[in-house]
């Protein structure tokens, strides 16, 4: 009876289930689970990487632990944002710009831009940028005195003329080697600003810091020749007034009195430069003659006989020097006096020592000897106001170079950088006293024909004007140097500012007593060319310290 009644609860049961329709489902382990899902999306598992705090604590790194021993190696991490962010910098094109390093003009060896960690940093990847791409629009700061902001043309003019040149008549050795003298331009500047000029034979002078009219300080008679130089005393006789004539005659002047203290003949001067009271003069044949015109001054108030006895001193005991081959065409003192600069028609250049009779063994080395050789005939030479052993050549090509007059140092005296191929002939360099800047004043390119000649009024002579200062900033450097002031900057010699300065050829040029203003000579226009170059020194006043006690 028992047996029946369980069967029958059995199969109601079974019936009940079928008649709703559902079933109980079999619960499953978790075998069945990980099959069913790994089959529909398959799943990686992180590895579980341990901090290297952890590692250095425990002292040595903890075991990782595959959990996928049927691949023979780990799986590849997730890159992180950085990561993605540094990938999508790298590889994005840069701008074909000429100031790009992938252009064929950049530059192959720029430092990268970018910091990138080390720990995933990949070399082959980074892309570096080149520096002119990375400069910024600031640009030098340069100091309110510079050319930068001063150098300009103050429309002054001063009417001056150059002596005809000499008349060829014998063929003697000393007249030839007049005539083959270059256009001289008598043009010099006193420490006290006044200029000192010729209008053909006649000697005339400018106070450039009054406003006083042109004064007449002489006439060459005809006898002495033609007027050829004109050199001021330093500062210790700034009455002194030194001519030379294309004869050789040397004439010393009382600017003062306007009278003439001593006159000697030589056979021929090149160039003439004051080292206190002593003149020193190049000579045609590359000798140094040092005058004491302390003999002339003596004699200004004396008799004839005493003049005449000052004359024969000065002419038969001179100091002097050779070493030059040829025609002496530049001398320059240092401000202390003790080191001479020469040049000559050769390209060669010499330093001397005030004490010594050889000249100093300085220059850079050819075939194993110091030398300082042009490659065309030297123009100018000058010394640096704020370093005395800083010394600056220029030729007729249009070659700058400056040198570190140091006996001590074995190695080439040449700077570095030293050198710049201007491309116009040099007539003229100036060192600011005040900042660590200069100019060059330059003629004609060699071989170039003279311009064309315009009325300086006219419409044709604004549009030549303009049409030159196009070519300045339009030429394949930068900038035209012909006929035109240049200013760098000193030690990089970085172009600051190029002023076109005359149509015509620039003969030389000379600078004020305080350094702001040059005056360019342009003989074929028959006019001295007033031109601001630096500023002013300006000193700041500083408020007293009793003044901020009330």
């Amino acid at each position: 009876m028992a047996d029946l009644d369980a069967e029958s609860s059995t199969a109601c049961s079974s019936t009940s289930a079928g008649v709703g329709g559902g079933r109980k489902r079999r619960l499953s382990d978790a075998s069945d689970t990980t099959e069913h899902y790994s089959a529909v999306i398959p799943q990686r598992k992180r590895l579980r990487r341990t901090s290297s705090l952890s590692s250095a604590l425990l002292g040595h790194p903890l075991p990782i632990i595959n959990p996928e021993p049927h691949l023979d190696r780990l799986p590849k991490p997730t890159r992180s944002i950085l990561e993605e962010k540094f990938q999508a910098l790298t590889s994005a094109p840069l701008s074909a710009g000429s100031s790009s390093s992938f252009t064929e003009n950049g530059r192959h060896a720029s430092p990268s831009p970018f910091v990138v960690p080390s720990s995933y940093s990949r070399p082959e990847l980074v892309r570096s940028a080149s520096s002119s791409s990375l400069r910024s629009n600031n640009t030098t700061n340069h100091p309110d005195m510079s050319s930068k902001y001063n150098l300009r043309d103050t429309k002054i003019s001063i009417d001056f003329s150059v002596p005809p040149p000499p008349n060829p008549v014998t063929t003697t050795t000393e007249t030839a080697a007049e005539t083959s003298l270059p256009a001289s331009l008598p043009l010099t500047c006193s420490s006290k600003s006044v200029v000192y000029f010729t209008r053909g034979n006649r000697v005339h002078f400018k106070n450039m810091q009054t406003n006083e009219d042109i004064g007449q300080l002489f006439k060459l008679a005809d006898k002495d020749g033609n007027l050829h130089l004109l050199q001021c005393g330093g500062p210790q006789n700034t009455d002194s007034l030194a001519i030379a004539t294309t004869k050789g005659i040397i004439q010393l002047w009382d600017v003062r009195s306007k009278k003439m203290t001593v006159c000697w003949s030589t056979k021929g001067v090149g160039a003439m430069q004051f080292n206190g009271s002593v003149l020193t003069v190049g000579g045609l044949k590359g000798t140094l003659r040092f005058y004491d015109t302390r003999i002339a001054m003596s004699t200004t108030t004396a008799t004839n006989t005493a003049t005449a006895k000052a004359t024969l001193k000065m002419k038969s005991d001179p100091r002097k020097l050779n070493r030059h081959q040829s025609r002496i065409t530049a001398l320059a003192w240092n401000e202390p006096g003790k080191l001479l600069a020469s040049g000559d028609e050769s390209g060669a250049v010499y330093c001397w020592d005030n004490r010594e009779k050889v000249p100093l063994d300085v220059g850079e080395f050819v075939q194993r000897r110091k030398k300082i050789q042009h490659s065309a005939p030297v123009t100018v030479v000058n010394w640096c106001p704020w370093q005395p052993k800083l010394l600056g050549t220029g030729d007729a090509d249009g070659i700058l170079r400056l040198w570190d007059i140091d006996t001590s140092d074995s190695r080439s005296n040449a700077l570095n950088p030293g050198k710049l191929e201007l491309g116009s002939r040099i007539n003229g360099l100036h060192f600011s006293p005040h900042c660590k800047e200069m100019i060059t004043v330059h003629g004609a390119k060699p071989g170039s024909p003279s311009p064309p000649d315009v009325d300086s009024d006219s419409e044709t002579a604004s549009t030549l004007s303009l049409s030159l200062s196009a070519q300045i900033h339009n030429s394949s450097r930068g900038y035209d140097t012909s006929n035109s002031i240049v200013a760098h900057s000193f030690p990089t010699l970085r172009h600051i500012h190029t002023l076109h300065a005359a149509n015509k050829v620039i003969g030389g040029s000379v600078m004020n007593a305080n350094f702001t203003k040059a005056i360019v000579a342009v003989p074929e226009e028959n006019k001295l060319k007033v031109y601001d170059v630096w500023g002013k020194l300006s000193l700041r006043r500083t408020e007293s310290f009793m003044g901020n006690i009330r």
